[in-house]
């Protein structure tokens, strides 16, 4: 519901010039309504991303024992990519002009390439590999996956298969947490 207005409204009225106080009026719902799911507007964009990056870290907390750290990683990576829908932060890729999102996309998705590594780098160290690796690595892996969407979105993403992007885009970091 708040994604779908923040959409509308990013469309209609550009990003900047789009309040909270507009989009929940939009959505039928309180400003701190807004705030218990949402801490700034940007993150309505990457909602279903942050989902799927949630279901990630309870699918590398359950990985199996005798896999290596790079097999879990990736497993979980696949199978977020597999499940992301096409939504606000594909319609924020393909248009960030109209919408004048300007720096804020960018730094939304360098937010989420840190904490996305992050949490790589710890199962990963968790997991006995060094934790310098862990965290070079982490954030390989993270860059990745936030290019394979970012490059999943700007060619359409019904055009082509995220997963298939996300495989190509690992191809130089597969095999750093093994």
């Amino acid at each position: 519901m708040l994604e779908e207005a923040a959409g509308e409204l990013f469309l209609e009225r550009g990003y900047a010039t789009t309040s909270v106080a507009d989009i929940t009026q939009r959505a039928g719902v309180s400003r701190s309504t807004f705030f218990n799911y949402f801490t700034a507007k940007s993150d309505l964009l990457w909602a279903a991303f942050d989902e799927r990056v949630e279901a990630l870290r309870a699918t590398l907390a359950a990985g199996p024992a005798d896999a290596t750290p790079g097999t879990v990683v990736e497993a979980a990576l696949h199978d977020l990519a597999a499940r992301l829908p096409a939504d606000h932060v594909a319609l924020a890729f393909t248009q960030a002009d109209t919408m004048g999102l300007g720096d804020d996309l960018r730094l939304a998705a360098a937010r989420r390439t840190a904490d996305l590594g992050a949490t790589i780098a710890a199962y990963a160290a968790g997991r006995g590999v060094d934790p310098l690796h862990a965290r070079v690595a982490g954030a390989a892996w993270a860059g990745a996956l936030v290019a394979a969407v970012e490059a999943w979105a700007l060619a359409g993403a019904g055009r082509t298969r995220l997963p298939d992007l996300l495989d190509h885009a690992l191809a130089p970091v597969r095999g750093a947490l093994d």
